[in-house]
This record gives C-alpha cells, structure tokens and sequence, in this order.
C-alpha cells in the first residue's frame, strides 16, 4: 500500500478557491493553482477575510484553534 504524498491536514470547511470549485478535493493537481498564490475565500463572508475578521489562506485557514474554524 502506498503512503499519502502529503500528510492530512485539516482545512476549514468555509475557504474555498477556484481550483477547489473545479477540482474539488484534488485542487493542488489543477495546473492553474500556484501555493501561496491562489486567492482563497470564506463561504461565509465571502470575502478574503473570515468570520473573525482574519485573511484567508490555506495555512491560515488549516487552524483549529481559530475561533472560525470548522474542520471539512
């Protein structure tokens, strides 16, 4: 059996990008999606800030201790 190429890493259930809206799950493989580049937002607010007035990014918005944060 194969291992992960990348660990788990919990993200909120709330950050969405253009990738995840045509990729969904396997939006790191969309040949457009450049780490630390892509434009996330909030499903809730949809801005590039959260609920808690915080930026978007997928580090950001990979911490469970944000009061926001709801695990996907």
């Amino acid at each position: 059996m194969s291992e992960p190429t990348t660990p788990y890493r919990p993200r909120c259930l709330h950050l969405t990008c253009k990738s995840m809206q045509v990729f969904g799950e396997n939006f790191e493989n969309d040949p457009e999606y450049q780490a630390g580049m892509t434009e996330f937002w909030c499903t809730q607010t949809f801005t590039a800030q959260g609920p808690d007035g915080g930026y978007t990014s997928l580090e950001l918005c990979s911490n469970p201790e944000r009061e926001c944060f709801k695990e996907f």
